[in-house]
């Protein structure tokens, strides 16, 4: 929403499943990559911290090839990760699972991160929907919105700990395409 967090300091989570995919001719289809993230003040000036996630499952080359995509470094629709990234605390391979089924949806990193969540319905039982966000590029156009139920990380690290229930949470899918040109994300 492009606001200040709430208590001033915000840790979130992203969590990608890609169903299926390419990084410059590597494929990357049924991996799974979650970016935990911390920032003080609005996002735009905290210089955000960050922890990167790359599925155990992820031969090196996978590994390489996503961990410069979701790092921005590689440009195109993500490319905005780089700009939001302060400092890459670190980067590990982990069992990753991401599960959304009917109106919830569950994130867990191996014994470092869990997180639940039911998306919000509105009057007409259809489940509420954020368009036009400002990090609609990263996130994808439409998100369902929810909220959590219960949200833990624990990375021994400095601004990665923190347990919480009732916080904001979204899902929704993703398309991202790029060929490398000036023309930008399509």
């Amino acid at each position: 929403m492009d606001l200040p967090p709430t208590d001033n300091r915000c840790t979130g989570a992203f969590g990608w499943a890609i169903d299926v995919g390419e990084v410059d001719g590597v494929d990357v289809g049924g991996m799974r990559v979650v970016s935990i993230s911390f920032h003080s003040g609005h996002r735009d000036t905290g210089g955000q911290e960050v922890f990167l996630f790359i599925d155990e499952r992820a031969t090196d080359e996978q590994y390489d090839r996503l961990r410069a995509l979701f790092t921005g470094g590689l440009g195109g629709p993500l490319g905005e990760l780089q700009t939001l990234m302060g400092v890459l605390q670190g980067e590990d391979r982990a069992a990753i699972e991401l599960k959304s089924e009917g109106r919830y949806t569950t994130i867990t990193v191996d014994h470092r991160i869990s997180g639940d969540a039911e998306m919000l319905t509105g009057a007409d039982g259809e489940v509420t929907q954020f368009a036009h966000g400002r990090l609609s590029n990263v996130l994808g156009p439409v998100a369902d919105v929810g909220t959590s139920s219960g949200f833990r990380v624990s990375l021994g690290l400095g601004n990665f700990g923190i347990e919480v229930k009732g916080r904001a949470a979204m899902r929704g899918p993703f398309r991202y395409r790029f060929n490398g040109d000036s023309g930008g994300p399509t």
